[in-house]
């Protein structure tokens, strides 16, 4: 597999520039997926610790390949919320810490777990395999309220209520099965004016119900929680969804953090051309006290 064509990290120069590396530094990447952010950092800090983490196990064997090159690196098959649990068995203390929210174009495209709306696929969306939780489940399990507010919340969609009749009424007939049927629900359940407004539409949907899938914010939460007993520690967190990258900023500032970035970095017009999937990230870069 050529991994680099499924995935281009996001921000990788505006990372560089802004996360005050030195050969010295302990970087924690707790997203490593396929290495693209680890690569291009050991490439230009080729003396550096680097410790990844994925729960994908099937990012662990083309990380460890990407990242052969480099002597100092370990990659361990693990969540990012749990990474402070491996401390003493690595044993180094980190001096950076990245995380990249984002979803890689491996696993949107080539995966076969129905991360696209653009594919008829399973309607599972785990990114760890071994995980009890499916998005078949949460369509046909969740009640209308608990659809209704998860909707709302992680996709933050206005008025998900004639969507979620959509999908109790196709649950009702077994007629909810992949992920075109999830996009037919989609398609009646919102009036759209145009294809770039519908296309919008199925993302927020599918974004929803995979941060539901994979506990997203709630391993956000949990991993910002721990990070604050690491005095010194820079930290990078690029976000794409706007709950995520809105409870980013409450937390900086509820805890007096300090901002490397005044204002969350973004890809320009030219990136995004290249690479369509970096418009809705931003990258916070802060330091804890």
């Amino acid at each position: 597999m050529d991994f680099k064509q499924y995935h281009q990290p996001v921000l990788v120069q505006s990372l560089l520039n802004h996360f005050n590396l030195a050969n010295d530094s302990i970087v924690f990447d707790g997203t490593m997926g396929f290495a693209g952010h680890a690569e291009a950092i050991l490439s230009a800090y080729p003396s550096i610790t680097y410790v990844g983490f994925d729960k994908d196990l099937a990012a662990i064997p083309i990380a460890k390949q990407r990242c052969a090159q480099f002597s100092k690196v370990q990659v361990i098959n693990a969540p990012f919320s749990s990474m402070f649990q491996h401390v003493n068995n690595v044993p180094v203390l980190p001096t950076h810490i990245l995380l990249d929210l984002g979803v890689s174009s491996f696993q949107i495209d080539q995966s076969n777990r129905g991360f696209t709306f653009q594919k008829n696929e399973p309607l599972d969306m785990r990114m760890d395999t071994n995980a009890n939780l499916t998005a078949n489940q949460v369509l046909h399990d969740y009640s209308h309220d608990a659809l209704v507010e998860l909707f709302e919340t992680q996709g933050d969609i206005r008025g998900p209520q004639k969507l979620v009749e959509e999908i109790i009424s196709k649950r009702q007939q077994n007629k909810l099965k992949t992920t075109f049927d999830l996009v037919d629900c989609v398609k009646h359940g919102f009036f759209v004016r145009s294809r770039r407004q519908f296309i919008s539409m199925c993302t927020k949907v599918f974004q929803a119900i995979r941060i539901e899938v994979n506990g997203e914010m709630n391993e956000l939460k949990e991993f910002l929680d721990h990070v604050l007993k690491y005095s010194g520690v820079t930290v990078a967190i690029i976000t794409f969804q706007p709950n995520e990258d809105k409870y980013l900023k409450a937390f900086i500032k509820d805890h007096g953090l300090i901002r490397i970035t005044k204002k969350p970095l973004q890809s320009s017009y030219q990136e995004c051309k290249k690479n369509p999937r970096e418009r809705t990230a931003k990258l916070r870069i802060f330091q804890i006290q």
